[in-house]
């Protein structure tokens, strides 16, 4: 039997009684959340659908998505489990927003910074990651391939030729820096379903067009979960 739960004019779901005794145990449903499958008449307290079986809650609730659907596994924000004790530096912590106004007023120089900052700390929580080494790639190109032009042409002179290297070392440096978003939400995407096991998932049109930009919003967001974890740890 499939079960919906609805929370402030919500809904989410459908969901197994495996499923709902999960993630009441993980906090990500509440016990006063109402659930109703298609067989039942009115919505019923997830409390009461789960009877005695039902498992004591981690912890405070996570408020879902105020885009609607989370971007996690189970359609509903995750939780950090009780006591906040995970062994991972926390992700770098600035508003994506902030990213891209410093890097306008650096003229791109700050964005070029903040992919490494991202990357070095992937490759930390992540040793599997190769994010670093493209972005590393990309920048050599990029930069190898302008200073290259510019002393070209100040000594002979602009050249046909000057136009397809510019084209070329600009595609080339394109290709790695995808091939280092992608790299990211791969390991973003497998560390964060195993050894932090939130259930993130990453779509891959907004990685290729955003990139580091939409990394640094769930790293914000999963910055929130681990204050909120540590602090329901605190209190404990």
């Amino acid at each position: 039997m499939l079960y919906h739960v609805t929370r402030n004019g919500q809904s989410y779901g459908p969901y197994t009684l495996d499923d709902l005794q999960r993630y009441v145990a993980s906090g990500n449903v509440l016990p006063t959340d109402l659930a109703k499958s298609d067989e039942m008449d009115e919505w019923t307290p997830v409390a009461q659908v789960l009877g005695g079986s039902i498992a004591a809650a981690g912890g405070a609730m996570v408020a879902p998505y105020a885009g609607g659907v989370a971007p996690y596994a189970g359609g509903v924000a995750p939780v950090y489990p009780a006591g906040g004790g995970v062994p991972y530096p926390d992700p770098p912590n600035l508003h994506w927003a902030l990213v891209l106004l410093i890097g306008v007023f650096t003229c791109g120089l700050f964005l070029v910074v903040w992919e490494f900052v991202q990357a070095v700390w992937m490759r930390k929580v992540n040793p599997r990651s190769n994010a670093l080494f493209f972005y590393i790639g990309a920048a050599i190109i990029a930069f190898g391939g302008s200073f290259g032009r510019v002393a070209m042409m100040a000594s002979s002179g602009f050249h046909k030729q000057y136009l397809i290297l510019g084209l070329s070392t600009s595609l080339i440096s394109f290709v790695l820096a995808e091939l280092a978003f992608f790299d990211m939400r791969r390991s973003m995407e497998e560390h964060f379903n195993g050894p932090e096991p939130i259930g993130l998932s990453l779509n891959p049109v907004m990685t290729f067009f955003f990139g580091y930009f939409y990394f640094q919003y769930h790293f914000t967001r999963i910055n929130e979960l681990k204050r909120i974890a540590r602090y329901r740890g605190a209190a404990i």
